[in-house]
Protein backbone atom coordinates (compact mmCIF):
# COMPACT_ATOMS: atom_id res chain seq x y z
CA UNK A 1 0.00 0.00 0.00
CA UNK A 2 1.28 3.06 -1.04
CA UNK A 3 1.52 6.23 1.64
CA UNK A 4 -0.41 9.38 0.93
CA UNK A 5 1.99 12.39 0.01
CA UNK A 6 2.37 14.48 2.69
CA UNK A 7 1.24 12.33 5.29
CA UNK A 8 2.93 9.86 7.62
CA UNK A 9 1.61 6.54 7.11
CA UNK A 10 -0.64 5.19 9.88
CA UNK A 11 -1.09 8.45 11.54
CA UNK A 12 -4.09 10.11 12.59
CA UNK A 13 -5.39 13.32 11.19
CA UNK A 14 -6.02 16.27 13.11
CA UNK A 15 -9.98 15.87 12.29
CA UNK A 16 -10.02 11.96 13.03
CA UNK A 17 -8.64 12.72 16.40
CA UNK A 18 -10.93 15.26 17.81
CA UNK A 19 -13.88 13.20 16.29
CA UNK A 20 -12.12 10.42 18.89
CA UNK A 21 -11.13 12.69 21.87
CA UNK A 22 -15.60 13.84 20.99
CA UNK A 23 -16.57 10.04 21.14
CA UNK A 24 -14.50 9.80 24.13
CA UNK A 25 -16.14 13.23 26.01
CA UNK A 26 -19.86 11.61 24.99
CA UNK A 27 -18.76 8.44 26.45
CA UNK A 28 -17.61 9.44 29.44
CA UNK A 29 -20.62 12.30 29.78
CA UNK A 30 -22.91 8.82 29.85
CA UNK A 31 -20.97 7.05 32.18
CA UNK A 32 -19.40 9.08 35.11
CA UNK A 33 -23.27 9.49 36.24
CA UNK A 34 -24.48 6.17 36.27
CA UNK A 35 -20.77 5.39 38.51
CA UNK A 36 -21.77 8.26 40.08
CA UNK A 37 -25.25 6.96 41.12
CA UNK A 38 -23.81 3.36 41.39
CA UNK A 39 -21.50 4.22 44.03
CA UNK A 40 -24.26 6.27 45.93
CA UNK A 41 -26.80 3.65 46.03
CA UNK A 42 -23.42 1.62 47.30
CA UNK A 43 -23.11 4.01 50.25
CA UNK A 44 -26.62 4.19 51.40
CA UNK A 45 -26.92 0.64 51.29
CA UNK A 46 -24.20 0.69 53.53
CA UNK A 47 -26.31 3.48 55.82
CA UNK A 48 -28.75 0.88 55.77
CA UNK A 49 -26.75 -1.86 57.59
CA UNK A 50 -25.48 0.65 59.77
CA UNK A 51 -28.67 1.74 60.99
CA UNK A 52 -29.64 -2.04 61.45
CA UNK A 53 -27.03 -2.48 63.66
CA UNK A 54 -27.26 0.66 65.58
CA UNK A 55 -30.95 -0.51 66.12
CA UNK A 56 -29.73 -4.05 67.57
CA UNK A 57 -27.22 -2.72 69.49
CA UNK A 58 -30.08 -0.57 71.55
CA UNK A 59 -32.78 -3.25 71.72
CA UNK A 60 -29.94 -5.47 73.35
CA UNK A 61 -29.28 -2.84 75.48
CA UNK A 62 -33.15 -3.11 76.33
CA UNK A 63 -32.60 -6.40 77.04
CA UNK A 64 -30.39 -5.38 80.29
CA UNK A 65 -32.04 -2.43 81.39
CA UNK A 66 -35.53 -3.29 81.92
CA UNK A 67 -36.84 -3.22 78.30
CA UNK A 68 -36.28 0.61 78.16
CA UNK A 69 -33.28 1.66 75.43
CA UNK A 70 -31.12 4.10 75.28
CA UNK A 71 -32.69 7.66 76.93
CA UNK A 72 -30.71 10.73 77.40
CA UNK A 73 -32.94 11.95 79.88
CA UNK A 74 -32.19 9.49 82.33
CA UNK A 75 -28.66 9.08 82.27
CA UNK A 76 -26.95 10.48 85.29
CA UNK A 77 -24.36 12.80 85.00
CA UNK A 78 -21.88 10.38 87.06
CA UNK A 79 -22.60 7.64 84.98
CA UNK A 80 -21.96 9.55 81.59
CA UNK A 81 -21.34 13.00 81.01
CA UNK A 82 -21.76 15.13 78.01
CA UNK A 83 -22.26 19.00 77.06
CA UNK A 84 -25.57 17.92 74.98
CA UNK A 85 -27.81 15.55 75.27
CA UNK A 86 -27.67 13.87 71.99
CA UNK A 87 -24.52 12.21 72.22
CA UNK A 88 -25.57 10.18 75.35
CA UNK A 89 -27.70 7.66 72.64
CA UNK A 90 -24.83 6.20 71.43
CA UNK A 91 -22.66 6.68 74.15
CA UNK A 92 -24.61 4.67 76.60
CA UNK A 93 -24.05 1.86 74.11
CA UNK A 94 -20.93 2.22 73.98
CA UNK A 95 -20.20 2.25 77.66
CA UNK A 96 -22.18 -0.60 78.16
CA UNK A 97 -19.47 -1.96 75.32
CA UNK A 98 -22.37 -3.24 72.79
CA UNK A 99 -20.89 -0.73 70.08
CA UNK A 100 -18.54 0.89 70.05
CA UNK A 101 -17.32 2.01 66.80
CA UNK A 102 -18.13 5.36 66.46
CA UNK A 103 -17.86 5.26 62.38
CA UNK A 104 -21.68 3.82 61.99
CA UNK A 105 -22.62 7.12 63.57
CA UNK A 106 -21.55 8.93 60.04
CA UNK A 107 -22.45 8.71 56.08
CA UNK A 108 -19.24 8.87 54.06
CA UNK A 109 -22.14 10.81 51.39
CA UNK A 110 -23.31 13.18 54.11
CA UNK A 111 -22.20 16.94 53.43
CA UNK A 112 -21.87 17.13 57.41
CA UNK A 113 -19.03 14.52 57.46
CA UNK A 114 -15.51 16.09 57.31
CA UNK A 115 -14.32 12.57 56.34
CA UNK A 116 -12.07 11.71 59.38
CA UNK A 117 -14.12 9.27 61.55
CA UNK A 118 -13.57 9.79 65.32
CA UNK A 119 -10.75 7.54 67.24
CA UNK A 120 -13.56 7.03 69.97
CA UNK A 121 -16.88 7.16 71.02
CA UNK A 122 -15.73 6.49 75.28
CA UNK A 123 -12.66 8.94 76.18
CA UNK A 124 -9.79 6.11 76.44
CA UNK A 125 -8.48 8.32 79.33
CA UNK A 126 -11.22 8.14 81.56
CA UNK A 127 -10.76 5.54 84.41
CA UNK A 128 -14.32 5.48 85.20
CA UNK A 129 -15.57 5.33 81.48
CA UNK A 130 -17.99 8.11 82.07
CA UNK A 131 -16.79 10.78 79.71
CA UNK A 132 -17.11 10.78 75.99
CA UNK A 133 -14.26 11.52 73.66
CA UNK A 134 -13.69 14.72 71.98
CA UNK A 135 -13.17 13.42 68.41
CA UNK A 136 -16.16 12.20 68.65
CA UNK A 137 -18.53 15.62 69.99
CA UNK A 138 -16.31 18.51 69.36
CA UNK A 139 -17.79 20.03 66.15
CA UNK A 140 -19.60 16.70 64.99
CA UNK A 141 -23.13 16.59 62.92
CA UNK A 142 -24.21 12.69 63.50
CA UNK A 143 -25.72 11.15 60.39
CA UNK A 144 -29.03 9.72 62.98
CA UNK A 145 -31.48 11.48 64.75
CA UNK A 146 -32.72 9.26 67.64
CA UNK A 147 -35.77 8.82 69.60
CA UNK A 148 -35.21 7.99 73.43
CA UNK A 149 -37.56 6.72 76.00
CA UNK A 150 -38.65 4.14 74.22
CA UNK A 151 -39.40 0.51 75.44
CA UNK A 152 -39.70 -2.56 73.80
CA UNK A 153 -43.26 -2.81 74.16
CA UNK A 154 -43.75 0.36 72.56
CA UNK A 155 -46.41 -0.20 69.30
CA UNK A 156 -43.38 -1.80 66.30
CA UNK A 157 -44.31 0.68 64.05
CA UNK A 158 -42.50 3.17 66.27
CA UNK A 159 -39.85 5.02 64.95
CA UNK A 160 -36.40 4.50 67.20
CA UNK A 161 -33.61 6.51 64.07
CA UNK A 162 -33.69 7.90 61.33
CA UNK A 163 -31.68 9.71 59.11
CA UNK A 164 -30.83 13.18 59.45
CA UNK A 165 -32.95 15.85 57.94
CA UNK A 166 -36.75 15.00 58.33
CA UNK A 167 -39.10 17.30 58.64
CA UNK A 168 -42.75 17.34 60.31
CA UNK A 169 -43.92 18.04 57.34
CA UNK A 170 -43.03 14.91 56.30
CA UNK A 171 -40.46 15.51 53.85
CA UNK A 172 -36.34 15.68 54.26
CA UNK A 173 -34.62 18.91 54.05
CA UNK A 174 -31.97 19.70 51.21
CA UNK A 175 -29.51 21.35 53.42
CA UNK A 176 -29.85 19.45 56.44
CA UNK A 177 -30.40 15.83 55.23
CA UNK A 178 -27.76 13.62 54.98
CA UNK A 179 -29.19 12.48 51.69
CA UNK A 180 -30.60 16.66 51.14
CA UNK A 181 -34.19 15.81 50.15
CA UNK A 182 -34.26 12.49 48.27
CA UNK A 183 -34.86 10.28 51.24
CA UNK A 184 -33.82 8.91 54.18
CA UNK A 185 -33.49 5.41 56.22
CA UNK A 186 -35.97 4.85 59.25
CA UNK A 187 -35.79 2.24 61.87
CA UNK A 188 -38.67 0.68 63.62
CA UNK A 189 -39.20 -0.83 66.81
CA UNK A 190 -40.06 -3.99 64.94
CA UNK A 191 -36.68 -4.12 63.64
CA UNK A 192 -37.55 -3.12 59.54
CA UNK A 193 -35.31 -0.19 58.18
CA UNK A 194 -36.51 1.27 54.98
CA UNK A 195 -35.54 4.11 52.48
CA UNK A 196 -38.67 6.44 52.09
CA UNK A 197 -38.56 9.60 49.63
CA UNK A 198 -40.70 10.73 52.17
CA UNK A 199 -43.35 9.98 55.18
CA UNK A 200 -46.28 11.62 53.28
CA UNK A 201 -46.98 10.33 50.23
CA UNK A 202 -48.41 8.81 48.78
CA UNK A 203 -49.38 7.65 52.32
CA UNK A 204 -48.29 8.44 55.27
CA UNK A 205 -45.65 6.35 57.46
CA UNK A 206 -45.86 6.84 60.89
CA UNK A 207 -49.04 5.83 62.95
CA UNK A 208 -50.33 8.05 65.47
CA UNK A 209 -49.52 8.25 69.24
CA UNK A 210 -53.34 8.95 69.98
CA UNK A 211 -55.59 6.99 67.32
CA UNK A 212 -53.71 4.34 64.96
CA UNK A 213 -54.30 6.54 62.06
CA UNK A 214 -51.64 7.33 59.72
CA UNK A 215 -49.43 10.53 59.75
CA UNK A 216 -46.20 12.04 58.28
CA UNK A 217 -44.76 13.97 61.58
CA UNK A 218 -42.46 11.75 63.30
CA UNK A 219 -42.95 13.78 66.60
CA UNK A 220 -46.95 12.39 66.35
CA UNK A 221 -45.19 8.77 66.12
CA UNK A 222 -43.44 8.69 69.27
CA UNK A 223 -44.81 8.04 72.89
CA UNK A 224 -46.89 11.12 74.16
CA UNK A 225 -47.00 12.61 77.52
CA UNK A 226 -48.31 15.42 78.74
CA UNK A 227 -45.35 15.65 81.31
CA UNK A 228 -42.58 16.58 78.54
CA UNK A 229 -40.33 14.37 81.19
CA UNK A 230 -42.26 11.54 80.90
CA UNK A 231 -43.13 10.73 77.03
CA UNK A 232 -40.41 10.83 74.14
CA UNK A 233 -37.92 12.77 72.72
CA UNK A 234 -36.06 13.61 69.37
CA UNK A 235 -32.40 14.03 69.56
CA UNK A 236 -30.45 14.84 66.53
CA UNK A 237 -27.51 17.57 65.54
CA UNK A 238 -28.63 20.05 63.80
CA UNK A 239 -25.63 21.34 60.78
CA UNK A 240 -23.06 23.60 61.63
CA UNK A 241 -23.26 27.16 60.27
CA UNK A 242 -27.12 26.87 60.90
CA UNK A 243 -27.95 25.78 57.52
CA UNK A 244 -30.72 23.55 57.68
CA UNK A 245 -33.28 22.46 60.54
CA UNK A 246 -34.16 18.93 61.98
CA UNK A 247 -36.80 18.16 64.17
CA UNK A 248 -34.70 16.86 66.89
CA UNK A 249 -32.38 18.67 69.12
CA UNK A 250 -29.42 18.35 71.03
CA UNK A 251 -31.09 18.15 74.25
CA UNK A 252 -34.51 16.22 73.19
CA UNK A 253 -37.57 17.55 71.14
CA UNK A 254 -40.87 16.41 72.68
CA UNK A 255 -42.93 14.13 71.21
CA UNK A 256 -46.64 16.24 70.06
CA UNK A 257 -50.06 14.00 70.16
CA UNK A 258 -51.23 12.71 67.29
CA UNK A 259 -54.44 13.10 65.78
Amino acid sequence: MLNTPGRAFGAFTLIELLTVIAIIGILAALIFPTVSKVRETAQRTVDANNLREIYKAAAIYAADNNDRLPDPQNVPATTLAAGQRVFLWPGVLAKSGILTDPAFYFAKNDPQFNGVYPTAIINPASVQRNQLDPSFTDGRVLAWEFVGGLKMSDPATTPVAYTRGLQAGGSWDAASGVYRDTGGHIAFLGGNVVFYKDTEAPAPVFTSNQSGRKVADVRQAIPYSENQTMGAHIYGTPPLGGTGAIVGSVNGTPASPGP
